[in-house]
């Protein structure tokens, strides 16, 4: 993971450093034009960015530049508290920052890559979700956005309806009333589309991404993969990575629709 940080604070910077030592290849900018050149060269997984740069100028109209022309690079904005820290946070979320980490309370070790890597899930669940906007129905596209964004970990559909505020039997009309499969299929499905989404860097290795994604092993991924898409992870990978299991997921909702068995997972 690349991250580029607009923060010239010194204790800013190694705090960020500290936190990210072994996780990802932190790069610092100091200038705004620096942070943008980076972006549009896609050299840059996450922005990490500061309420103003250097010559204390505000960093919002390049938050507004990223987030209108490289709508899928999560940016996660790194501020003090002070007199206008509400006034600031509320302007840089409507500019469309992911999220939030607070200097000197946030910027711990576990906080901060935590941070980062809700950013990264949440924007990778809104590209997946529009691949699906055509096939599946709005109604149920926040349960669908919700298994996405909790990829990483393995979720119950206990878990899943608690935070649709729904019993779990309503769930399982909802998702069977717009011809999706199980909720439990449904959790493995999106598991699988953002795995397949991890394994489009080549860099990954399969039990990485099982790791990351709370798998019990490697084996374990490979077997679901195999279940569900029919293809083996390496062949995910050199057939799209996650356009080829979302692929997978609409053919499948195509085999409910014209009355196949419905799967279970």
């Amino acid at each position: 993971m690349n991250v580029a940080a607009l923060v010239w604070e010194p204790m800013g910077r190694a705090r960020l450093q500290e936190a990210l030592r072994g996780q990802a290849s932190l790069r610092f900018c100091e200038r705004q034009d620096e942070l943008m050149a980076l972006v549009t060269n896609d050299f840059v997984s996450v922005v990490v960015v500061d309420v103003r740069d250097r010559a204390s100028t505000s960093t919002l109209s390049t938050v507004r530049r990223i987030r209108a022309g490289y709508p899928s690079v999560p940016i996660v904005l790194y501020c003090g508290l002070g007199p206008d820290t509400s006034r600031e946070v509320l302007e840089f979320a409507r500019a469309g920052v992911n999220d939030l980490v607070i200097r000197g309370v946030d910027d711990l070790r576990l906080p901060l890559r935590s941070a980062i890597t809700t950013a990264q899930d949440h924007h990778s669940a809104k590209s997946i979700l529009k691949e699906l906007e055509s096939v599946v129905p709005a109604s149920v596209l926040p349960i669908i956005q919700y298994c996405l964004e909790n990829g990483r970990r393995a979720l119950t559909v206990t878990q899943v309806a608690a935070a649709m505020g729904v019993h779990r039997k309503t769930l399982v009309d909802r998702l069977s009333a717009a011809g999706l499969p199980s909720p439990s299929a449904v959790i493995s499905w999106c598991r699988l589309m953002v795995a397949a989404r991890l394994l489009e860097d080549p860099g990954r290795s399969i039990e990485q991404v099982a790791l990351v994604l709370d798998f019990p092993s490697g084996a374990s991924m490979r077997n679901m993969v195999k279940r569900y898409t029919g293809l083996r992870p390496a062949e995910v990978r050199e057939n799209g990575g996650m356009r080829c299991v979302v692929h997978a997921f609409k053919r499948e909702i195509g085999a409910i629709g014209a009355g196949g068995s419905r799967p279970q997972g």
